[in-house]
């Protein structure tokens, strides 16, 4: 797992590629990542019940519509926790939570969902 966690964390600190047209700002896509880490700590297999985020840094992808974002959350046990988010819009009307996908979800260096194409 360890090796998944330094994966994902080169992938993520490529070089930057440049501006996506038409995008979502930058705030909402952080906060469709944070909506689907939240929906996974709360309605799925986590065991998180209550969650407060922290910083969170958007990382876009060569692909457009793709979006990696990295940051923590503090649990009810309080423990630190932290997640690498990849989100794809899958039509138009980005304020539609219907319009995105998650596609991989890490949590503390743990692959949770994996699904799509590779980072």
């Amino acid at each position: 797992m360890k090796y998944l966690a330094a994966v994902l964390v080169a992938a993520l600190s490529a070089t930057p590629t440049a501006a996506q047209s038409d995008a979502p700002p930058r705030s909402f896509v952080v906060s469709i990542a944070q909506h689907f880490v939240q929906e996974q700590a709360m309605f799925a297999n986590l065991g998180h019940y209550h969650i407060e985020f922290d910083v969170a840094y958007l990382h876009p992808q060569p692909e457009p519509g793709y979006w990696a974002v990295v940051g923590g959350f503090m649990s009810e046990q309080s423990t630190p926790n932290s997640y690498v988010a990849a989100v794809r819009l899958v039509c138009p009307d980005f304020e539609k939570v219907i319009c995105w996908r998650l596609e991989k979800l890490a949590v503390n260096g743990t692959m949770v969902i994996d699904r799509g194409q590779p980072l």
